[in-house]
């Protein structure tokens, strides 16, 4: 089982995608006599662009005034199609940036033990990453219940996660009082699990992981960037050593619209046996 962070965790420098021009795809005659809304077929227009490659992830596209130029409709209209990419989460608005495509939801395979940095470049992401708190303290109830802690100091920081410059998670991550000296160089250059295991010499045995929807935070929306009402994907995590003792809380906040989880689940299920099973206690009703 891999389970080691191995990895620094450290800022990588952004890239910016230059946006394309508004012309960049191909001029298209809205049909006005057609039954289907105006709004509709610039919304189709745009999502066929979007699929095929004309606008690719990340970049930003016209806005409501050159859309508007472009296939003489009303504000009103280009606003409508908009929106309606948007709930379709194939369109994004960035506050005081623009309307943007979308990138592909980051996948995290749960079927092995990962580190959150190890599972994000296994799948081609290379986060930016942010330590933005560190410090020792008592944990809150909930965790300090989880680390079985006792009110002692724990490790403590919170990690913000970057992709091409845009915020898309945020990590809490506590350690127990047995792992020692962690100073905040070593959270800034180390993930939690490489600490844990190559650092520390404690061996992760395995981990209990439950995942649920939530509304986030003030705090959190400012750094996700993020309006009102906007749900998060919560993994939390709790690790331990071989004896059960647990040794690590994290709890990993992303959006939703742009992570999720994956696993496979092995059936065990004796598709013909219960098919018998079933022709048998039928048969028995007409006999």
């Amino acid at each position: 089982m891999s389970k080691t962070d191995s990895a620094p965790a450290r800022k990588r420098p952004t890239t910016k995608r230059n946006p394309p021009s508004p012309d960049a795809d191909a001029v298209m005659s809205l049909q006005r006599s057609s039954p289907v809304a105006m709004h509709r077929q610039l919304a189709q227009h745009l999502r066929d662009a979007i699929t095929t490659g004309v606008y690719k992830q990340g970049d930003r596209i016209a806005t409501e005034q050159e859309l508007s130029q472009k296939y003489a409709v009303s504000r009103i209209t280009a606003r409508q199609a908009v929106i309606q990419l948007v709930s379709e989460s194939l369109l994004v608005r960035r506050q005081g940036k623009g309307t943007f495509v979308t990138a592909r939801p980051v996948k995290h395979d749960l079927v092995e033990l990962h580190g959150f940095f190890d599972e994000l470049v296994a799948r081609g992401v290379n986060p930016e990453i942010q330590l933005i708190e560190f410090s020792k303290l008592v944990a809150p109830a909930r965790v300090s219940e989880k680390l079985a802690s006792d009110n002692k100091q724990v490790t403590y920081w919170k990690r913000l996660y970057c992709r091409d410059g845009e915020p898309f998670a945020v990590a809490w991550v506590y350690l127990a009082p047995q792992v020692v000296g962690v100073t905040r160089a070593l959270a800034e250059q180390h993930t939690s699990y490489h600490i844990i295991e190559s650092l520390r010499q404690l061996k992760i045995a395995h981990a209990d992981i439950s995942i649920r929807a939530q509304l986030s935070d003030a705090k959190t929306r400012k750094l996700l960037r993020m309006p009102p009402g906007t749900p998060l994907i919560a993994l939390e995590r709790v690790s331990y050593l071989a004896d059960n003792t647990p040794i690590e809380y994290a709890l990993y906040c992303a959006h939703a619209d742009s992570y999720e989880y994956t696993f496979r689940v092995n059936s065990k299920i004796n598709a013909a046996g219960a098919l018998t099973r079933r022709s048998a206690d039928h048969s028995e009703l007409f006999a």
